[in-house]
């Protein structure tokens, strides 16, 4: 069975990942578990005097606090029935590679700082996780309360950007709404966006027909628009113009070089928004194509039909 995985340190700015995550365990009727990840404790020196080696008694302290401040946490936000895991490793690694064991269908984690100015210095485990996860990642405002009611997602087509669209329709209910957006991009912004489309009217046609597949799988209602200009700039503003209360898309999982002299419109969105964002990492389609072979030799695919 699937579940969904609370990433946390304990923290107030992870208090809405907790709440919600719940949220959407309860409504989804699937287990919650969370992991408190500590990363290696460093070893310190300034180079002239001998270097600082924690003791193993204080590795064990410091991670009883992070224990007792996840506990502390799941407490008070009202998380109930659900199962904390503690592990010591580099933290974002360790949270993708626990969620594919489980066979989680959704990583939550804080979106951070209240602040854009600080988040979009960077250092954001959600950002991280998104960048190395083969699970949707959901990062969540400390304030959140609330599962997400309009939904906006940013479609050009790919696999993930479709992962991200079928993820939030699942958790819609009657009254709720999926806004599919599709952002036409000029030519001297982002040439590799192109290949998305070609031309406006088929961004529109394939639009329609996303929304189409996506009203047989949810009980809240679809509409699409059509939007032109930079990618992550267009998106946040029309998320504002539209009240959205998530924003969801895809992630094309450039390498390192080309997110420090591009940017990718994930990472913007993750840095930038102050509504939760959804991701569908590039490494969902990994784990996605190797659901599919499960089913197909668990099915006998290949072999002669009984007659």
């Amino acid at each position: 069975m699937s579940c969904i995985l609370l990433a946390t340190h304990g923290g107030a700015s992870a208090d809405g990942a907790a709440r919600v995550a719940s949220l959407l365990a309860c409504r989804l009727g699937v287990p919650l578990r969370a992991i408190a990840v500590l990363q290696p404790i460093a070893l310190t020196g300034d180079g002239l005097s001998d270097t600082y080696v924690p003791t193993p008694e204080e590795i064990e302290a410091t991670k009883a606090a992070l224990l007792e401040a996840v506990t502390d946490q799941l407490g008070r936000c009202g998380v109930h029935d659900c199962d904390a895991t503690f592990r010591v490793s580099v933290s974002t690694s360790e949270i993708a590679s626990v969620a594919h064991a489980l066979g989680a269908s959704l990583i939550v984690a804080g979106l951070g700082s209240h602040h854009v100015i600080d988040r979009a210095l960077g250092g954001e485990t959600a950002l991280h996780l998104a960048q190395v996860a083969a699970t949707p990642v959901l990062a969540v405002p400390a304030d959140a309360a609330t599962i997400p009611r309009r939904a906006m997602v940013a479609l050009d087509f790919s696999p993930t950007s479709i992962l991200a669209a079928s993820t939030v329709a699942r958790w819609l209910q009657p009254g709720d709404a999926l806004h599919l957006v599709h952002v036409v991009t000029p030519e001297n912004i982002a040439p590799h966006a192109r290949a998305a489309h070609n031309g406006d009217d088929s961004g529109v046609v394939r639009l329609g027909q996303v929304a189409a597949s996506l009203r047989v799988a949810t009980r809240g209602g679809v509409d699409t628009t059509q939007i032109a200009g930079d990618p992550a700039r267009a998106l946040l503003e029309h998320a504002r113009a539209i009240d959205a209360d998530l924003i969801a898309l895809g992630s094309h999982g450039y390498g390192i070089w080309k997110r420090l002299l591009l940017g990718s419109v994930a990472s913007k969105i993750i840095r930038l928004s102050s509504r939760p964002v959804l991701v569908a990492p590039i490494g969902c389609l990994a784990t996605m194509a190797g659901a599919a072979a499960q089913v197909e030799s668990s099915a006998g695919v290949g072999a002669t039909p009984a007659v």
